[in-house]
């Protein structure tokens, strides 16, 4: 179409394209209306994917600080716990060797022990007293150096690897022990290639030493406890060489490089024999974090008091790391949910997914969350159950530390006090001069050292019943021997004790010294049950009744009240006074015979007081 204008110009053609041509041919451009709608569209475009953008970010920013923070706290948990842990260890270090310690200083004051050092003649003799000596305390060896180091008695004399005629004069706590102080070492045997610690004492005290006298203490037992706990656990020396501990592998190897010096001081000593004292890691040993062996670990050091020693718990750095797994887990699990809805909600706009679909997501949102609320609960779940694995252990190691101590007091103070009566008797004896008295005194004495030997061995396997010895015997010779035991008791309260015995022998397959170890306690306990009484009584009679022995110890005293029957024969349980009794004679006394296949049950006295009925199941013929 074609115009003109109202000033005589040109005419002008309108073209499809949006151009005016003239009608020289010239054309002029003319802004598109489109141009300013695309542009605003393309800014609402990167503004919507921006917002969408900032959660996730938000989201990550958020887990960096709170991975930090949790692995922070999992640094100061793994940190507080590697304390007390290391706490623990140290305590039962200086508990096993402080049972060991005073050892030297005694047999370094014994004649029998000391005396070969100016009779050589009584070298047989002071071998077998230490030998004795180092069953009866478990001590590895014991032995005595003359002044030159020479070893002239030795527990294990009779060994392949005897200590006898053996030099060991370039060990450090020999010449400490000849300076008056006392020698500790620990070092790896010069004869028997086994580690051990060794304590010393110069003998005499206060003069001119002869000799020294040493005790060597075997710590194998304290690391299989260890091992048990599964945890990575070392003693190092002042050096910082490890020798005691839960890694084999570490063995003899230090925490840091050793120069040549050091090396050279251990080498003087033979401390560690020919081993190669290489280092575990290039780092400094008192580095927190390190890497041994490839692996990363988190070290908690501690000082054990004694010869400059230090105890170290390794917890590996994975451990510690993982709080900051689990927060980015749960950040990936958040931006995963977030990016779900995204696009459940997009699906949900555009109209294209289905009513399935969108179940289908929601059920997959519901599902990854249940599985991170289920692995935070599994992971706190086990926490927690280790922790409380820890103090049951823990809390059960205490109390059987403290009943067994508990027992072993009750039950060692009904032959010390025989003991005591024996020896007033043997010095009145001794007094009148009547020396065939005075023998039998030392001959009761005996039998009860034998017997408080015995016992010990017993109350060890207080809580291993079916090790003690079983022999066929007549329980009326284990009653007379009960007897015989609290006699001392009878004559010292002037209480009557009447035995009634049957004609027919009483043949018992089961351990006669449990047997006579209840025995005496019930006698004991019926005796200061009666003292009050005008006159007291005490009877036990022995008789078979059904394929069963009785036994039955009765007394005249006051007897107990029916409501506590039931309760006599638990732990820490007693009628008497506080100072007079634990309550643990009937426990003990009750589980014995238990162990034994029998029973133990009390009843009224037909005078009146109690009356304990012991049953055990007669020999088969």
């Amino acid at each position: 179409m074609t115009t003109a204008n109202s000033y005589g110009q040109a005419p002008a053609v309108s073209t499809p394209e949006g151009t005016v041509v003239d009608a020289t041919g010239a054309s002029a451009a003319r802004p598109d209306a489109s141009w300013p709608v695309l542009g605003l569209r393309l800014s609402r475009r990167v503004l919507r994917r921006l917002v969408l953008v900032l959660p996730p970010l938000a989201v990550l920013a958020a887990a960096v600080l709170a991975a930090d923070w949790a692995e922070e706290r999992s640094r100061e948990r793994s940190d507080a716990g590697a304390r007390e842990r290391l706490t623990l260890y140290r305590e039962t270090i200086l508990r096993e060797l402080e049972k060991y310690r005073y050892l030297p200083y005694i047999v370094a004051r014994d004649p029998r022990a000391v005396g070969v050092l100016s009779d050589p003649a009584q070298t047989d003799a002071a071998n077998r007293f230490l030998k004795d000596l180092a069953a009866t305390t478990g001590a590895d060896a014991l032995y005595v150096m003359d002044r030159n180091g020479l070893t002239v008695a030795a527990s294990n004399f009779d060994t392949a690897n005897s200590f006898m005629g053996r030099n060991y004069a370039f060990r450090p706590y020999f010449q400490a022990a000849l300076d008056g102080e006392e020698g500790r070492f620990f070092a790896v045997g010069a004869t028997t290639g086994e580690p051990g610690f060794f304590f010393a004492r110069s003998t005499p005290s206060g003069v001119r030493p002869r000799g020294v006298v040493v005790v060597k203490v075997d710590m194998d037992r304290l690391e299989r406890n260890w091992l048990e706990g599964g945890e990575t656990v070392i003693v190092t020396d002042v050096h910082g060489v490890v020798f005691l501990g839960t890694r084999d592998d570490w063995r003899y190897a230090s925490i840091a490089p050793l120069d040549d010096m050091v090396v050279a001081a251990i080498r003087s000593d033979r401390q560690y024999g020919g081993e190669r004292l290489q280092s575990l890691q290039e780092g400094p040993a008192h580095a927190t974090d390190l890497e041994i062996g490839g692996t990363a670990y988190r070290q908690a050091r501690l000082r054990v008091g004694l010869l400059d020693w230090s105890i170290h718990y390794f917890t590996p750095l994975a451990e510690v790391r993982a709080p900051r797994r689990t927060v980015w887990a749960a950040a990936f699990a958040l931006i995963l949910v977030y990016a779900v809805a995204l696009l459940f909600l997009r699906s949900r706009r555009l109209g294209r997914v289905t009513a399935g679909l969108r179940q289908d997501a929601a059920s997959l949102r519901d599902l990854n969350r249940r599985l991170v609320d289920e692995v935070d609960e599994r992971r706190r779940v086990e926490r927690e159950l280790r922790e409380t694995q820890a103090d049951l252990a823990r809390a059960s190691r205490l109390a059987a530390v403290g009943q067994m101590s508990a027992a072993v007091a009750h039950e060692l103070n009904q032959p010390l006090a025989a003991l005591g009566m024996f020896v007033s008797g043997a010095r009145l004896y001794h007094q009148r001069g009547e020396a065939a008295e005075v023998l039998e005194n030392l001959d009761e004495i005996d039998a009860l050292r034998l017997r408080m030997a015995s016992l010990t061995q017993e109350l060890k396997r207080f809580a291993r019943p079916g090790e003690s010895r079983i022999e066929t015997v007549d329980l009326r010779d284990c009653l007379k021997t009960s007897a015989k035991l609290v006699r001392p008791r009878v004559e010292e309260t002037g209480v009557a004790l009447h035995l009634h015995l049957t004609s027919a022998d009483l043949l018992a397959t089961t351990a006669p010294l449990r047997v006579e170890q209840v025995l005496v306690n019930l006698i004991r306990n019926a005796i200061d049950a009666c003292q009050g009484e005008a006159e007291p009584r005490v009877e036990a009679r022995a008789w078979s009744e059904g394929g069963s022995a009785m036994i039955e110890v009765a007394d005249n005293g006051a007897g107990i009240p029916e409501e506590l029957r039931e309760r006599i024969f638990e732990p820490f349980f007693t009628t008497k006074p506080a100072a007079a009794g634990l309550g643990l004679g009937l426990a003990i006394s009750a589980r014995i015979v238990e162990d034994l296949g029998g029973g133990l049950s009390v009843r009224g006295g037909r005078s009146g007081g109690a009356c304990f009925v012991l049953s055990l199941p007669l020999a088969r013929q």
